[in-house]
């Protein structure tokens, strides 16, 4: 796997013909996934804060593109923003029913207000909507299909989609009488299925998340179902894109948020077989795009409504609580203080541009709580020995703009020292003194795992366990249960000489 940014793009090359002279067809396939509710343009920090990302700006990106493509999406659309849960999922049609979408496929998430309420955002959907391997009374619940072919430039592509068996598990209780396929063994029968019909491509469209300590799920799909040409996974809420290849098979992992959109370009000789594949990760920056007048009004009125919506008082806060992406914040402080104590552990670590925005003095609201952590992440309990710790902590500290909140020990460092050897020391709340060979359990969320900081260091650990809670509902019933924020105790970064 390689994967690099050049700019504020980064491109990857799977296989590059150097010379060649026969006549090429070309083909553009854009792919989006993992949006999580942001249908809207933000500052975004790995963009040095400019406006990026919404459905807007997508719009406005794909009205620029010359030539015929095809556009994808991967599901996973609602994060756990106010929005999804005010509107029971559907305010996603207002903001994806009129972009160009050829066909899309679904995530575990989106099923999070049952099937009743997704199948009717589907049905106003105008393109297709493909899951390959969920069944009802033993056939595709409508209005999903089982696969799709469509041909543009003479080259027939099948497009076929799988989700994973964590979608019965969620959600069981909303969906009685669904079944799942193994998703191996659906990918192996509608690829044969795809090669019975003629196609030139067969497009994976992969929602299953997999297990990552073992095979990722992509990855056993593309040893075990080996005539999938390009699969395209969701619901991984990555921070980067990566890509893959396994034998003939390649595998993009988009960014999340909406902040950027896939590219995947196809070369195919005159008999029409794959010669070259090429990825490229292009910023969906306002400034460069523009946004669409209409999503963006849209846009805009939705926020507003979910501000009426969401007003009711939550605590009280003394002061304002600012947050910092820096150095340590009162805000910082006080959220890990409330992961720390739910966790029950040694401590907790939270990156500091999820943090977006300060709690105001005087009444804080459910808004205010929303937008300062607007992101739908989870706890993930981990178990590290104190020498990876120690590394994956010292990482994060050389991070611009994303300096690491932490609760539960206190951390001793030379700002002057070299990158490495920085930390002298870290002393946990109960005074014992981390060291290498020990053990450690910490809380982070899904998204610190994930390479928050801008680095995968953490998943060096002994142990995962997903707890599945949302972060933001543990801060919230933190500080409902304070009629006044009491201040923390801040202080938790030394620095020493």
């Amino acid at each position: 796997m390689w994967h690099s940014r050049i700019g504020w793009m980064v491109a990857v090359l799977f296989f590059l013909c150097a010379c060649s002279h026969e006549k090429t067809t070309q083909l553009d396939i854009f792919y989006t996934a993992d949006a999580e509710g942001f249908y809207h343009s933000r500052p975004e920090p790995h963009f040095a804060n400019q406006d990026a990302g919404g459905y807007g700006v997508l719009k406005a990106f794909l009205a620029r593109q010359e030539g015929p493509y095809l556009l994808l999406d991967g599901g996973n659309w609602l994060g756990s923003g106010p929005e999804a849960a005010i509107t029971q999922g559907g305010y996603i049609t207002r903001m994806m029913r009129d972009i160009p979408y050829t066909a899309a496929s679904v995530s575990d998430k989106d099923f999070a207000f049952g099937w009743g309420a997704l199948r009717n955002t589907l049905r106003e959907m105008p393109y297709p909507f493909i899951v390959s391997n969920l069944k009802s009374n033993n056939q595709i619940p409508r209005p999903l299909h089982d696969y799709q072919i469509v041909t543009q430039k003479g080259i027939r592509i099948g497009i076929i989609g799988v989700i994973g068996p964590e979608v019965i598990q969620n959600h069981k209780n909303r969906l009685v009488g669904f079944s799942l396929q193994d998703p191996v063994e659906s990918a192996v029968e509608m690829s044969a299925l795809m090669q019975s019909k003629g196609v030139d491509l067969i497009i994976l469209l992969n929602s299953w998340a997999g297990e990552e300590k073992a095979s990722p799920a992509a990855v056993r799909l593309a040893e075990e179902a080996g005539e999938i040409n390009l699969i395209l996974s969701s619901n991984k809420g990555r921070e980067t894109p990566e890509t893959d290849k396994i034998n003939k098979t390649y595998i993009v992992y988009p960014g999340s948020k909406l902040d950027s959109i896939a590219h995947i370009r196809v070369w195919f000789d005159k008999n029409k077989q794959i010669k070259d594949i090429s990825f490229t990760d292009v910023p969906l920056l306002k400034n460069s795009w523009g946004e669409d007048e209409t999503i963006a009004a849209e846009s805009q009125r939705l926020q507003q409504e979910t501000q009426r919506k969401l007003s009711s008082r939550v605590s009280t806060a003394p002061q304002e609580l600012e947050t910092s992406l820096s150095a340590e914040s009162v805000l910082g402080d006080l959220l890990t203080d409330c992961l720390y104590k739910w966790s029950k552990l040694d401590g907790a670590i939270l990156n500091a541009d999820s943090i977006r925005s300060s709690l105001p003095e005087g009444v804080v609201t459910e808004y205010d709580l929303h937008k300062m952590y607007p992101y739908g992440d989870n706890i993930t309990f981990l178990t590290m020995r104190g020498s990876s710790f120690l590394k994956a902590l010292e990482a994060s500290m050389d991070v611009k703009d994303n300096f690491p909140q932490i609760a539960g020990f206190t951390v001793s460092y030379r700002s002057q020292a070299p990158t490495g050897k920085k930390i002298s020391q870290v002393v946990l709340n109960n005074g014992r003194i981390i060291r290498p060979q020990e053990t450690y359990r910490f809380a982070v969320t899904d998204h610190v795992l994930a390479g928050g900081f801008g680095h995968d260091y953490f998943i060096d650990s002994l142990e995962f366990k997903n707890t599945f809670v949302d972060a933001r509902q543990i801060m919230r019933a933190c500080l409902v249960r304070q009629k006044t924020i009491a201040l923390p105790k801040t202080g938790r970064w030394k620095q020493v000489q």
